[in-house]
């Protein structure tokens, strides 16, 4: 019997000898070679002489082995693989997620990487190795077989095992010592072809299970009574229930065609409703109850659901419509939901304000002009037990000072000049049981402010010429753009009257505090507005994106939204700087000399007080607190080590004032945090 020809197997790490030499046997190549094995640590010259072939694990182990081999040693250098079988879990992580590749050596990392890649891996996979420093902002790691290397940084680990020797290395081994593979050829490729077999039935069972999940959400979706309607972003119908189909008169294979097949009375309504409301809407002669919402994936517009159904099917619906045909401005129509946002902090407002809407107690809401603050009263009176009663919203600034009584109030027959015969129901009646906004609670007159102070201390009115008192249920929602700090210190706000507004305080940020949600509402808006003029799709370039990135926004998210209907108007299928109606002044005025914030960070350096003061800044930021005390400052800064007495604390808040970062307001006002101060905080958070 001849002699079995002798194998040398070198490799960097023992554990990927162990897994190359049990691949080596499972296939079967011990029939035919005789087989050693060595990590380069014990790697002598006097070995490869003993055997026949140098098989070495990667190109990079061949440079550490080279110093052993003389011109004579033949070698080969493996073709490595994956293990196609294990690949299940790295599938379930999102497209586009960043995550290590982590290996002993950065060769070895850089080439699975690729093979991942070649794979079809749409991950952003980054090399990690022994030497590299480990970032903390990325989570998960994938490793070939060498979890100890992994950072402890990472909270999730795939291990995928250690790469494989491909088949046309095995090959090679064979051709080398001029053997006919055929005979082990069938049993190498059915090695390798049981693990393709083993990946496509993981994929099977996948897809069926998909499948599975598919065919539910098609039943409930054909079960639901309403018309369900889903149209793509190149409005394609996706998604029609029989409801729907009936209501249409379409037949059920529709799908992928665009949605203006449908009755163009229908069309046109879709079109014109506005996204995130429930409306009625007369076609053919019959109301029906109609919600069109946007899917988003990703922060991107996936497609629209429009859901809709006769009014006379609801009771509910119903005496809604008949309330709402009677009482303009009697129900709120935005859930928290319809607050879109991609900033923390408004998404930490966000929470406070629907734990805040389980309560009955008065809530104030600060915030500029066009920062929504009409939107968030409602979605709060919509998460509220009293949700399905009235929310009535009056606005300070736009009813005169000598109407504005009557309205509020109400007033009895014959009580003045022009009354009604009957009289008149105030908005606080009208609001009984459910929700009043008050909008620019700023702009009340003292007159006014008086009555308001004793409906909150009372809970009940007296109309305009009445003598009877008329006991109220409703909560209050105040809201102004205005410091009503300041107008008490000019005396023309009631300083008790504003503490019985501020008693549940939620403050909105201008939209250029929240620079991640402009790109968000442009895509939202440009959305709608392509809709409602039935044009092509239109984007904003990334110089024209910039550029309202950098814009102060006075009118804020209003204001955004009147310039995407302005270009929606008047641009092609590009949106450039030069399209947009806003001026190079206003971007300028909203930055702050650079040199100026440079030095106050030197001065503060100098000072020592740097990093404190980046941590007094931090908490006065925070989206709830809208004016801080010294105790609380005290306690917030003891929490994170640093120790401060009273006179400390009062000194380096005189500082931070002086130089415009903080606001200290007289009495018991606290301190609040500046537009410069949020912009030093913006600048130079990181270096702390």
């Amino acid at each position: 019997m001849a002699e079995k020809k002798r194998i040398l197997v070198v490799s960097y790490m023992k554990n990927t000898l162990h897994t190359l030499l049990n691949q080596l046997n499972e296939i079967g190549l011990m029939e035919h070679f005789e087989f050693e094995g060595v990590t380069v640590e014990q790697l002598e010259a006097s070995i490869i002489k003993r055997n026949s072939l140098v098989l070495v694990s990667s190109s990079i182990v061949y440079t550490m082995v080279k110093p052993y081999l003389d011109e004579n040693t033949p070698y080969i250098i493996t073709t490595r693989t994956i293990n196609y079988a294990n690949l299940r879990e790295i599938l379930e992580i999102p497209k586009g997620t960043q995550a290590y590749l982590v290996s002993d050596l950065r060769q070895s990392a850089e080439e699975t990487i690729s093979i991942l890649e070649e794979t079809g891996i749409e991950l952003d996979l980054i090399p990690y190795y022994p030497q590299k420093r480990p970032e903390s902002s990325i989570a998960i790691a994938i490793t070939p077989g060498e979890p100890q290397f992994v950072p402890e940084t990472v909270s999730k680990t795939i291990n995928i095992g250690s790469r494989l020797i491909d088949i046309s290395t095995l090959i090679e081994i064979f051709n080398f010592f001029q053997i006919s593979p055929f005979s082990a050829k069938a049993h190498l490729s059915a090695r390798f072809m049981q693990s393709v077999i083993h990946f496509s039935k993981e994929l099977s069972n996948e897809i069926f299970r998909s499948t599975i999940l598919q065919r539910s959400l098609d039943s409930i979706v054909q079960n639901i009574d309403d018309a369900v309607l889903v149209y793509n972003n190149e409005n394609e119908i996706e998604v029609l229930n029989k409801a729907a189909i009936d209501y249409l008169k379409l037949s059920s294979q529709v799908q992928k065609q665009n949605i203006n097949i449908i009755p163009s009375c229908y069309y046109q309504a879709i079109k014109n409703l506005s996204v995130g409301q429930e409306n009625f809407v007369e076609i053919n002669d019959i109301t029906f109850y109609m919600r069109k919402k946007r899917i988003m994936v990703d922060d991107q517009v996936y497609s629209t659901l429009i859901i809709f159904r006769e009014a006379k099917d609801y009771q509910k619906i119903e005496h809604d419509f008949r309330f709402k045909a009677k009482q303009k401005n009697s129900m709120a129509r935005y859930r928290f939901d319809d607050i879109k946002t991609a900033s923390l902090p408004v998404l930490e407002m966000l929470k406070v304000a629907g734990r805040l809407a389980k309560s009955d107690s008065t809530i104030l809401i600060l915030g500029e002009t066009g920062t929504g603050k009409e939107v968030l009263a409602q979605a709060i009176h919509k998460a509220s037990p009293r949700r399905y009663e009235p929310f009535v919203g009056v606005n300070f600034a736009a009813i005169s000072e000598s109407l504005m009584e009557s309205e509020l109030f109400g007033y009895e027959p014959g009580s003045f000049t022009g009354a009604r015969k009957r009289g008149h129901i105030g908005l606080f009646e009208q609001a009984h049981l459910g929700s009043i906004f008050l909008d620019e609670i700023g702009d009340a007159a003292p007159v006014i402010q008086n009555r308001l102070l004793r409906v909150l201390q009372e809970r009940q009115i007296m109309r305009v010429g009445g003598d009877t008192i008329i006991p109220l249920d409703v909560r209050v929602i105040a809201a102004t753009n205005k410091n009503l700090k300041n107008l008490i210190e000019e005396g023309t706000f009631r300083e008790d009257l504003y503490y019985r507004l501020n008693v549940l305080p939620l403050k909105l940020l201008p939209l250029r505090e929240r620079k991640k949600d402009i790109s968000l509402l442009i895509n939202l808006f440009s959305k709608e507005f392509q809709e409602k003029l039935g044009r092509e799709p239109f984007v904003f370039t990334k110089e024209a994106l910039r550029y309202c990135e950098d814009y102060y926004w006075p009118g804020n998210v209003r204001e955004l939204r009147n310039v995407v209907e302005y270009v929606a108007h008047i641009s092609g299928d590009k949106v450039y700087k030069e399209d947009l109606p806003i001026n190079d002044v206003d971007i300028v005025q909203v930055e702050e000399p650079r040199k100026e914030l440079e030095k106050l960070k030197e001065d503060l350096l100098e000072k020592g007080f740097f990093q404190e003061t980046v941590m007094i800044l931090q908490y006065l930021n925070q989206a709830h607190v809208i004016s801080a005390g010294r105790f609380s400052l005290l306690n917030y800064l003891l929490e994170r080590g640093y120790s401060f007495s009273e006179q400390q604390l009062r000194y380096r808040l005189k500082l931070l004032h002086e130089k415009g970062l903080t606001l200290t307001q007289r009495g018991r006002g606290g301190s609040r945090i500046t537009d410069k101060g949020k912009m030093f905080l913006e600048g130079f958070e990181m270096h702390l």
